[in-house]
């Protein structure tokens, strides 16, 4: 197959195939920084969270009555409310926590190692549990020990506290040293003592790197308006667990509301700004492709059309269908080829922008190329069908003037 005829042909519709090029260039350019951003947010809602996600519960729990007023009364509720939970069939570990992790949001104050200047602090998102938070949420310990009774607080009130931090919060407060017996600044007047590191946690809250530097203090007795625990099926209990656990609180004191929630319904709330974003940027990079494929198809169209004659030339001088066909579909490919190319320096361009200007995802070679190879086939498929209708054309039909 010559190139020569082909570039000749271009060259008399310029304005045409013009036209296309730019389509695909801005289609290019676009398209492949919304695939780089895609895939970023559905990496980042995949991502590890340390958590045994598949087999947790969260319950939430708005008590009323006079009762709740009274620290003691709410501090006894609590362990029998965990000795209720623990009791019932296929639960593996129940744990008094707040907030829930991977709901999005919560609390997070600024720490540092006791005595560092101001400029060495470091946010991270603040939990509170009790002695069975790693059993129940299924976190790795890397050194140290986790929380134990003893470490629970009697009374509300700013007060010294042992405490664990993740993994990622160590590195960055004591970088190459132990966290473990530490002292750390942050969130109120006093030092607490780092006592453990949990290997990995995380959680979608603020971005960036705070989102797994995480520090989880014990708990002190609940509030008087709000309660919550996190409750860990054995594997294959999790519909019979969630099924029990209102009756089981609800016996124990009636007088609140309690909602049970799955995990996974959780984790989608606390990423449900990342997945509407992935759901606009597939919708936007999907309608531009489709009006791109609509623009060859037409264009394509056209030009078989307009060039019937010629075809039909070439037909009785013996060009097989094979060779029509070959010569619109590697038309299309030049044309695709100058569009992509043009594109692709706007995308990088635009790219930049995205990084320096919006925190956006740097583009990657693989995914360049992935995006490429896909507006290539779509301008294949756009060019099938009339490139196949041009093929089909018999030197009689094409060649006769009335």
């Amino acid at each position: 197959m010559e190139i020569g005829p082909i570039l000749r042909a271009m060259a008399r519709s310029k304005t045409k195939v013009a036209l296309l090029v730019l389509e695909i260039a801005f289609t290019t350019a676009v398209v492949l920084n919304c695939l780089a951003m895609i895939v970023a947010q559905r990496d980042r809602i995949s991502r590890p969270s340390g958590l045994d996600e598949a087999n947790l519960l969260t319950v939430a729990i708005r008590p009323w009555g006079e009762a709740f007023q009274e620290v003691g009364f709410r501090r006894e509720l609590v362990t029998r409310d965990l000795a209720a939970l623990r009791a019932l069939p296929g639960v593996a570990a129940a744990t008094r926590i707040g907030p829930f992790p991977l709901q999005g949001g919560g609390s997070s104050s600024l720490f540092k190692p006791e005595g560092a200047p101001d400029s060495a602090k470091v946010r991270a998102p603040v939990y509170v549990s009790d002695a069975h938070v790693l059993s129940t949420l299924g976190l790795e310990l890397a050194e140290g020990r986790g929380l134990e009774d003893g470490d629970l607080p009697e009374a509300p009130g700013p007060q010294a506290l042992n405490c664990l931090i993740t993994q990622d919060l160590a590195e960055a407060l004591f970088p190459g040293e132990s966290a473990v017996g530490k002292l750390i600044q942050g969130g109120g007047p006093f030092a607490n003592t780092v006592v453990g590191v949990v290997r990995r946690m995380v959680t979608p809250y603020g971005g960036g790197p705070m989102e797994s530097r995480i520090v989880i203090n014990p708990a002190g007795p609940p509030p008087a308006t709000f309660m919550s625990y996190m409750v860990r099926a054995q594997p294959g209990e999790l519909d019979r667990v969630f099924g029990a656990l209102d009756g089981a609180l609800v016996g124990v004191e009636p007088a609140r509301v309690v909602e049970v929630r799955a995990l996974a319904d959780v984790k989608t709330g606390g990423y449900a700004f990342n997945l509407f974003l992935a759901g606009a940027l597939e919708t936007i990079a999907l309608l531009l492709l489709a009006v791109t494929a609509l623009g060859i198809f037409g264009v394509t169209t056209f030009s078989v059309t307009q060039r019937t004659k010629q075809i039909g030339t070439r037909r009785a001088l013996g060009a097989s269908r094979g060779a029509i066909l070959r010569h619109f579909l590697l038309e299309n490919t030049l044309i695709t080829a100058m569009g992509a190319t043009l594109g692709l320096l706007g995308a990088f361009a635009l790219n930049v922008l995205l990084v320096t200007k919006f925190d956006g995802t740097r583009l990657e070679l693989g995914l360049v190329a992935a995006g490429l190879l896909l507006i290539w086939l779509v301008g294949v498929a756009a060019t099938a069908a009339p490139a196949r209708r041009a093929s089909l054309l018999s030197p009689a039909l094409a060649t006769r003037t009335v």
